[in-house]
């Protein structure tokens, strides 16, 4: 390994694709911990430093986004527990904090006092909160710890009447929430085995040499498990698995009623599920009366009524009466539905429609108190609608679906948060936009009427400064793409603006306006605009939109994004040397798929995180969940020859004309969503290809964080330090001036 040519190093490796010969040079790479990988990172970073160190206003540009972030940020309020446990709960960060504190007040008139500080785990703030659940009570907060940004959590209990741990510890839990019994004797969780990979297995959570979330074997077996307050994980009775579908996620809920828990299993991040659910007293007989009772070594999973045994839709609990459950669903409703199903007679002839079908889509759904807040009395449906990917909130009738209100909102925007229980006279939602710091509502059910109690304020920020337009530009085919366009309010058109153009279109996530400090940062000081694209393959027009953009149809995605470049260039915003395209995750394979079918778009591409070896994303952790919206080139030739098309990795070329724009890729060595390995691949194929262009003078870099991940749960310090790179790396190779002011 040199050094000096990190690249240099490549490995005959071939792999055969239904007869199509397909080399991996770097295969390598995919190797974590091995000697030549590591000393590839450390070259690469040497060079990625050497470069943004040489960026004159890189750190004015730190320094004011430190001091733009450096505002108290709240989240929205929530009420758990009763009686004496009853308490109002919300995030808050005082402005620079690594992580986010959990404060607690009695009544609304109290002064907050924090009940867990996640801060206090680590002194680099490395150790985040996952999963969290209160029990019915309130007494007990079981938490789940992530160490460096890794998807793997470690589940403890806090007793609240003490403020003190449990010696409860439970690992190897991921992608799994925490349902409590309402006697507060324990929960249900999903947990994997521990990995093969003997530095994750051994590592210890709380010690700071943390390996555990680098390894990049794929994960399967999850199982459900019952864990009793005070006994070991060793203990923990199993409650659920499916021997034969190993790759299936398993999630558990206990319904608001305490009655039954209900199971739901997914086989990719398609909005499908299967739902199953029996009465917790059965689950709890079965598990005392099986071979082997409740200890390990009882392995016989608990009975359950199969209500929906395929994949055809999605089916999120909404809450239940009795035996009448109510369900968000996707089952002949691409923007989604509520249904009331019966448990003595689940057929779908036999459902309900509560909400029907409409034009909007049916973001989120949840029960409140009853209207007046009259005890007893009926609960409300909560609301939240989408349309051209601005949110509203409306209240219904949870038997009619009967219209009861529509909560007025300060602006267009984004309803961020939506929080409330039926047994409240009371519910709480958060309310943000593009340029509007997040604002909290308590909408009260007595008068029906909200009140503003908390808000975020960023020094020197005027919203009215500036101002978001939302257009509908053509793609490739005629399809009309919304995209939001905010910059200073009455900026002329000079068509030389700097321009951030940001897209992630798949999943069936929505991109809707909401406020990241940074780009304020970026819009000020850079006179620029941001260009936010609804691309298909997202979620804003249900699932027809998000259909549109996946698998044979992912090009779709990519048209979109070319088509709003052209858009901006044509309307005089801006040029192509002046734009930075941007995108994290599915966003970053979108970006790279882009550069390398139209490099002459922009001057400037930000790949965070991105999946870019398509043809082997499906081997490595929890990527083969994403195969329902790429494919799998070793499912079918069809398949193969589709992603092999768009594969980032595949498809670099060196320009007919004029050279590759600006790259800066970004990951993190405990990325075990999308391994780094894709990164590190991409670019190091990137620099190869390109090494030799005579007209190739944008850097083409990779910036590799520590002791990270993803992205959750990213201390504060770390991604002050990243947002400077990124835009003083835009700044710098549009050529676009820095205001110093």
């Amino acid at each position: 390994f040199d050094p000096a040519n990190p690249n240099a190093l490549r490995q005959d490796v071939v792999d055969d694709y239904f007869g199509t010969k397909v080399p991996d040079p770097y295969r390598w790479l995919e190797d974590p911990d091995g000697a030549d990988t590591v000393k590839w990172v450390e070259a690469q970073n040497t060079v990625t430093n050497a470069f943004l160190e040489k960026i004159e206003y890189r750190d004015f540009i730190k320094e004011k986004l430190t001091e733009t972030y450096n505002y108290v940020k709240t989240g929205c309020y929530f009420k758990r527990g009763k009686g004496e446990y009853a308490s109002y709960y919300f995030n808050q960060n005082d402005g620079l904090q690594n992580q986010y504190v959990l404060m607690r007040l009695k009544t609304l008139e109290d002064k907050p006092e924090v009940f867990f500080d996640p801060n206090k785990l680590a002194a680099d703030g490395t150790k985040s909160l996952g999963a969290t659940s209160f029990s019915k009570s309130g007494r007990y907060y079981a938490h789940g710890v992530s160490a460096s940004g890794s998807d793997w959590q470690t589940i403890y209990i806090r007793d609240g009447a003490t403020g003190e741990n449990l010696p409860d510890r439970l690992e190897w839990v991921k992608f799994s929430g925490i349902t409590w019994l309402h006697d507060d004797s324990g929960f249900f969780y999903s947990r994997y085995p521990a990995p093969a990979d003997e530095l994750a297995s051994k590592d210890d959570v709380e010690g700071e040499d943390v390996k555990r979330g680098s390894e990049t074997e794929k994960n399967q077996d999850m199982k459900v498990y019952l864990h009793r307050v005070g006994t070991p994980q060793s203990e923990d009775p199993l409650v659920y698995a499916d021997v034969e579908n190993r790759s299936w996620l398993f999630g558990a809920e206990v319904t608001e009623d305490g009655a039954h828990l209900l199971l739901t299993a997914s086989e990719s991040t398609a909005p499908v599920n299967r739902v199953y659910v029996a009465a917790v007293a059965d689950v709890l007989r079965h598990l005392r009366e099986r071979p082997g009772g409740e200890g390990p070594q009882g392995t016989d999973p608990v009975p359950v009524h199969k209500l929906v045994d395929n994949f055809d839709a999605g089916y999120d609990y909404i809450t239940n009466v009795g035996d009448r459950f109510y369900f968000k669903t996707n089952r002949h409703a691409t923007r989604y539905r509520v249904i009331a199903m019966d448990l003595s007679k689940p057929e779908e002839a036999s459902w309900v429609e509560i909400l029907p079908h409409k034009e909007e889509v049916l973001s989120s759904a949840i029960t409140v108190g009853p209207a007046g807040g009259v005890a007893g009395g009926e609960p409300l449906l909560a609301c939240v609608y989408m349309h051209h990917a601005q949110e509203t909130l409306s209240l219904f009738r949870l038997s009619t679906g009967e219209l009861v209100q529509k909560v007025e909102l300060p602006d267009v925007g984004t309803v961020g948060s939506l929080t409330g229980r039926e047994q409240d006279d009371e519910f709480f939602y958060s309310f943000t936009g593009f340029v509007n710091p997040s604002t909290k509502f308590r909408f009260d059910l007595k008068t029906m009427t909200s009140i503003k109690v908390l808000e975020d304020k960023v020094a020197g920020l005027d919203p009215k400064f500036f101002e978001t337009k939302q257009v509908f530009y053509s793609s490739k085919d005629g399809t009309k793409i919304p995209m939001f366009i905010v910059g200073r309010r009455g900026r002329p058109a000079t068509g030389d603006a700097c321009t951030l153009l940001y897209g992630y279109g798949g999943f069936s996530i929505s991109m809707t306006p909401s406020f990241n400090p940074f780009r304020v940062v970026f819009l000020q000081q850079f006179d620029g605009y941001l260009a936010v694209a609804n691309l298909r393959g997202g979620g804003e027009y249900g699932e027809e939109w998000h259909e549109a953009g996946i698998k044979s149809r992912k090009q779709n995605t990519f048209d979109d994004m070319i088509a709003a470049s052209e858009f901006l260039v044509k309307e005089g915003y801006t040029r192509p040397d002046k734009i930075a395209i941007m995108g994290g995750s599915n966003g970053g394979m979108m970006v790279g798929a882009c550069a390398n079918q139209r490099p002459d778009m922009c001057a400037c591409v930000i790949a965070q995180v991105g999946v870019m070896d398509m043809l082997r994303f499906h081997k490595f952790t929890i990527g083969y969940f994403w195969v329902a919206d790429y494919g799998c080139a070793e499912k079918s030739e069809e398949e193969f020859k589709n992603i092999y098309a768009f594969s980032p990795l595949h498809n670099i070329r060196v320009p007919a004309k004029g050279q590759y724009p600006a790259v800066l890729v970004l990951t993190a060595d405990h990325d075990d969503r999308v391994v780094p390995l894709h990164s590190f691949k991409y670019a190091a194929t990137l620099q190869y290809t390109l090494a030799g262009h005579a007209e190739q003078s944008n850097p083409l870099l990779i910036r590799v964080e520590t002791k990270a991940g993803h992205g959750a749960g990213k201390p504060t310090a770390k991604v002050i330090e990243e947002a400077a790179d990124i835009y003083s790396f835009i700044g710098t190779t549009t050529k676009t001036p820095c205001a110093r002011e």
